[in-house]
């Protein structure tokens, strides 16, 4: 009889195991919290610019030190992928240096012990970067020691000069028709 006792136990073990074991295999995230994973960027960027990604949980609470997948792919082909790692905000970000045209960006999280995999994509177009076609100062003599230039509202403008006033005294241009007495 006790025989039969243990035998009957060492089934129900045994059975016990089997169910945890398969529900582990068709459910692997029970118990895990859900993760999420947005990407910021604008539809269109310049070569060079960074999509930010951030992986939080459900909450908004930032998962820091995991890995984000990234798959870049340019008309359907895959053209780089690459590994980020989130900072203690949950952010990675992603430098878009690839050619000019349209991006589909697509992030992955597999996944820990604690959450959930995630993935999510994006479409973007990426142009060459704008030139700055703001003049430089000018360095040239311009026999006037007490003359510079400065750039003002996005123009260079010559400032410094000195100028004899009509009440007898002499003033320096500031700039912007400011002016300040030297004596």
């Amino acid at each position: 009889m006790d025989r039969n006792k243990i035998i009957i136990i060492a089934l129900i073990a045994i059975i016990a195991v089997l169910i945890i074991s398969i529900s582990a295999a068709i459910l692997p995230d029970f118990g895990k919290d859900k993760s999420n994973i947005t990407i910021k960027s604008n539809d269109t960027i310049s070569q060079g610019d960074s999509i930010k990604i951030e992986l939080t949980d459900v909450n908004g609470t930032p998962i820091d030190n995991e890995t984000v997948n990234v798959t870049i792919e340019k008309d359907n082909k895959t053209v780089e992928k690459k590994a980020v790692l989130t900072d203690k905000k949950g952010v990675a970000k992603v430098e878009m240096d690839d050619d000019p045209g349209n991006y589909t960006v697509n992030c992955t999280f597999t996944g820990n012990d604690n959450f959930t995999e995630n993935t999510s994509s994006v479409e973007v177009e990426i142009k060459e970067p704008e030139t700055d076609d703001t003049p430089e100062p000018q360095d040239e003599d311009t026999g006037d020691p007490g003359a510079f230039y400065s750039e003002q509202e996005g123009r260079v403008i010559y400032t410094g000069e000195i100028h004899d006033a009509p009440d007898g005294h002499r003033y320096k241009h500031l700039g912007y028709n400011e002016w300040e007495m030297v004596d």
